[in-house]
């Protein structure tokens, strides 16, 4: 690569350094040349270290060699081979959205109705997230700015198609790089390798973000979007990805991200990842419907076969994108069992596949993992007429699309260079679909077992705490002694604190040995359980091992205790930890002791941290000494602390020196901080100075702060100005950010301007706003308006949100109207929003009406909500129906549903002592259960123990 570069660069010299423009034109002058590349290529090409393709670098090198009088055809057989070498050291080259083959961006073939998958993509049919869009990513063009736009849709929905589409219209020129995990992109990151008017396509975004790597991932990309400008960053995910990885990403015990760097087990695991999927961000909701009304569809339908039958096949349901890739036709060929359209052995292989997947295994199953589960899923009579080659003719069978069906397992090669697959993943929509309808199986002992042969040791710790949650612990302390080996940082604290619970302390602290952070997660694990004296040795002991978030943990529990807080501060501030001064401060000052709050925020002080004087700012402003605020806060703008200055303008305004607030808000300005203009313009709006406050706000506005658009057109609104709301909604549309049309919306129909709330519902769902649709319903809703709400509603559904419907169910539940409350949670429930008849369940329950709760939560139950067990099982202990009760709380654990355990122990002991010999007798539950289709425990599980589980699975410790 750097002789490739040289080379060229050199030639860029000997041509006279022409610009990049007058290159460009003279490539596109030229006839014979194959390429036709745009300045900001040339620009690349001569100015960074990214591969542009081969066309367009062998024709940049002619016109320069022709420039600079050099022979053309020794430069281009040169530059040829050069770049061959450069492409096979870099792994990765320049081409736009257009000049990548989509299927290999993501995109789902659409097999042609004969059964041959050749053909061209299908037509293809713009809908509301399309315009949003393409309208975030021309914004990022226009403006130079850098914007991250995650897709967020079911499988099948046509999320990896609308971003290609909206990259290719609103990004022709801008190269697409499509790292291929996590590692690369941090390492593409790290070299510098990404240069700005660049799109950097990450679809399945989860693959990038999960596990340790993922962190590494999410913290290059945080970086990325600070320092590389313009640049657009396209992701999608599944939303059951979005929220394990927003609102889980950090093990069951130990401190959270928000302890600080070095804090231990868990301590920041996740803390890039949730920063960047829930910062400054464009999200964009895919329904997995058509709208009722599409553009151009029937054309569609008329000049493509395919779309035809989609739309045929779908009937009713507006399904027809996923009928369009045979996702359908592939669901009903596993549901339908073995020995139909799978042989045993493919079926077993794909159900040990898509069980994998579900419990955590993230990238590809390694073959061998998946040849030793799926003995586990076959029975007696197949295991022994299977064949010698039986797995190797299964993975054949299921990698090869059999007519319009496309392959159920995918293969992939994880390990060096060219060669056999070595792992498989199954098919998206068949995943998502088995994920649902396997939400409450437990796999048999034989997939556990072959659980040890996880790629990695992320994959490993997934599929090891999902096996502690469903109480599976000998299972779940071999995979974590597993994950440990395979190099996961979080295996030997979620081991040790597993072993604490089955095995005592002296086993756990025999594994935690000198890991700091699984000595922290002990110390956070025993302080839960038995109070913080039985906590104090294990912080201790991390503490000496490096972790600064102990530190705090100790100084904390002796400071409650023996009152030696600062003694622990000083072995601390001797070890480089001095945030513990601070965290006495705030302790002290908690427990209203401000005096000695004082001291430990003067000591964090004297040794530079800047929060001390923070601290010792607000302590001043309690105290009702001003002056003394003012100072603290000043010495800490002067030190760089930019949370400063928003608290001195309130000071300074406090103390009635409108000038100095103003100065305040102005100094922070020019540091970046735009809180200062916000809090400014709070203070001017309640003193009923409309002007100044519209004045500050729009200076929090240059400075990036998109909540000040929406206080800008609630004001002018208010002031009856309804085109100036309507510019400032607009603007903040412009900049990707939707809430001040959103704002509008409700303000409006607040005002029973329902026209007017419309139009802005519209413009805030255009731009990603689709809760305005969601308020909207249920306004109306209340406002006894049933049409309209439901009106509401199915925008809200058109836009990727079930919610307004789901919302609507509980609204009419609450008032009587139960046939208009079961018409709403089935439409929620048909757009996916399975939680739907649990939470109608729960209105009902505390309605009094536990026969009618009892049927949403059996209904929750078959669709796939684990909380719905959980749900049931105390209802039915209410209703002295304990054997019932001890089913539904069964199935709840064995869904991993870790809040169950507890009920089913509490039911478990209400049994009666067995006599020998005697059986249990049937139990209604289950009757109940099998009527809408769950699985049921066997009769010999009824107490926890071996084989417990009625399918060959381990039983509970």
């Amino acid at each position: 690569m750097r002789t490739l570069k040289l080379r060229l660069h050199t030639l860029y010299r000997a041509a006279g350094a022409p610009s990049v423009v007058g290159i460009a034109e003279l490539v596109a002058q030229d006839d014979e040349l194959p390429g036709a590349p745009s300045k900001d290529t040339v620009h690349r090409l001569l100015g960074s270290a990214q591969l542009a393709s081969l066309e367009d670098t062998v024709s940049v090198a002619a016109v320069l060699a022709s420039a600079a009088g050099a022979e053309r055809a020794a430069v281009d057989t040169e530059i040829r081979a050069l770049w061959v070498r450069a492409g096979l050291e870099r792994g990765t080259t320049l081409r736009p959205a257009g000049r990548w083959d989509p299927l290999w961006l993501g995109v789902h073939p659409a097999p042609d109705t004969d059964g041959s998958g050749d053909g061209p993509l299908p037509l293809y049919l713009e809908r509301p997230h399309d315009v949003t869009l393409r309208r975030r990513l021309g914004h990022a063009a226009h403006s130079g700015s850098t914007v991250f736009v995650l897709l967020v849709g079911r499988s099948a929905t046509g999320k990896t198609r609308a971003a290609w589409e909206g990259v290719r219209e609103a990004l022709p020129d801008w190269p697409v790089l499509f790292p291929s995990d996590a590692r690369e992109l941090a390492a593409w990151t790290a070299q510098n390798g990404i240069d700005g008017r660049t799109v950097l396509w990450l679809d399945e975004t989860q693959r990038y973000l999960s596990g340790a790597s993922g962190e590494e991932a999410a913290r290059a990309v945080l970086r990325l979007m600070e320092e590389v400008a313009p640049l657009a960053v396209v992701g999608t995910i599944w939303p059951e990805h979005l929220r394990r990885l927003t609102e889980g990403g950090q093990d069951r015990w130990g401190p959270g991200p928000e302890a600080g760097a070095g804090a231990g087990a868990g301590a920041g695991a996740g803390h890039h990842v949730r920063a960047l999927l829930t910062g400054r961000h464009v999200v964009i909701d895919v329904p997995d419907t058509l709208p009722a009304r599409v553009p151009g569809l029937t054309g569609a339908a008329a000049r493509d076969p395919r779309v035809a039958a989609a739309l045929r096949a779908a009937g009713s349901s507006g399904r027809m994108l996923q009928h369009l890739t045979s996702g359908p036709a592939l669901v009903g060929r596993w549901e339908s069992g073995p020995d139909h359209w799978f042989s045993a052995a493919e079926y077993a292989v794909l159900t040990a596949a898509l069980d994998a997947r579900r419990l955590g295994h993230a990238s590809a199953v390694p073959a061998r993992f998946l040849s030793e589960a799926a003995a586990g899923y076959l029975d007696a009579r197949a295991r022994a007429t299977a064949g010698p080659d039986w797995f190797a003719e299964a993975v054949e069978s299921l990698t090869t699309a059999h007519g319009a069906v496309p392959a159920a397992l995918i293969a992939e090669r994880h390990r060096p260079g060219v060669g056999a697959p070595d792992g498989y993943r199954p098919d998206d929509y068949l995943d998502q679909h088995a994920r649902r309808v396997r939400a409450l199986s437990v796999p048999p002992a034989g997939f556990w077992e072959a659980a040890r042969r996880a790629r990695t040791g992320d994959d490993a710790h997934a599929l090891a705490t999902a096996a502690a949650d469903r109480r599976r612990y000998g299972v779940a302390l071999s995979l974590y002694e597993r994950a440990a080996e395979l190099g996961s940082g979080r295996a030997r604290a979620s081991w040790a604190v597993l072993l604490e619970i089955t095995d005592g302390p002296g086993a756990a602290e025999a594994v935690a040995a000198g890991d700091p952070g699984a000595w922290a997660a002990l110390g956070a694990f025993r302080e839960d359980a038995s109070g913080p004296v039985v906590a104090e040795a294990a912080y201790a002991r991390a503490a000496g091992l490096g972790d600064a978030w102990s530190w705090s943990a100790l100084a904390r529990i002796r400071e409650g205790g023996d009152g030696s807080g600062d003694a622990v501060a000083e072995a601390a501030t001797a070890a480089g930890h001095t945030v513990v001064w601070r965290v006495l401060g705030r302790i002290r000052e908690a427990r209203g002791d401000r005096s000695g709050g004082r001291r430990p925020l003067e000591r964090a002080e004297a040794l530079g941290d800047a929060w001390g004087t923070m601290g010792l700012a607000r302590l001043a402003e309690r105290d009702g000494d001003r002056a003394a605020a003012v100072r603290h806060a000043e010495r800490a703008a002067a030190a760089g602390m930019t949370a400063a200055h928003p608290l001195l303008v309130r000071l300074h305004w406090n103390g009635e020196d409108r000038s100095a607030a103003q100065e305040a808000a102005r100094l922070g300005a020019a540091v970046g901080e735009a809180e200062g203009w916000a809090v400014l313009a709070r203070l001017r709006e309640a003193d009923g100075d409309p002007a100044g406050a519209a004045a500050a706000y729009r200076a929090a506005v240059r400075l990036g702060m998109s909540t000040a658009w929406s206080r800008l057109a609630l004001m002018a609104e208010r002031a009856d100005d309804r085109p100036a709301a309507e510019e400032w909604a607009a603007l903040a549309a412009r900049a990707g950010d939707g809430d001040a049309w959103t704002a509008l919306a409700e303000l409006r129909q607040s005002r029973s301007d329902l026209p007017g709330a419309d139009q802005a519902a519209r413009e805030a769902g255009l731009v990603g706003g689709v809760e305005a649709w969601t308020s909207l319903a249920r306004a109306r809703e209340l406002e006894g308006a049933p049409d309209a709400a439901e009106s509401a509603a199915e925008h809200a559904a058109e836009h990727g949100s079930p919610l307004a419907w789901g919302a609507l169910s509980r609204m009419r539940e609450r008032a009587g109207d139960r046939p208009g409350s079961r018409r709403a949670v089935r439409r929620a429930v048909d757009l996916g929003a399975v939680e739907a008849w649990t939470a109608l369940g729960r209105v009902r329950e505390d309605g009094g009406d536990t026969a009618g709760a009892e049927r949403c939560y059996l209904r929750g139950a078959a669709a796939g909500d684990t909380a719905a067990l959980a749900a049931l099982g105390p209802l039915l202990a209410g209703s002295g129906r304990m054997a019932e009760a001890r089913e539904a709380y069964r199935r709840a654990v064995d869904a991993g549903h870790t809040e169950a355990w507890e009920g089913l122990l509490s039911a478990l002991a209400t049994l009666p002592p067995r006599p020998t010999g005697v059986r249990p007798t049937g139990v209604r539950s289950t009757d109940r259960l099998r009527r809408v289709g769950l699985p049921v425990t066997a009769e010999a599980s009824e107490a926890p123990g071996p084989g417990g589980a009625g399918s060959g699975s381990p039983g509970f410790v």
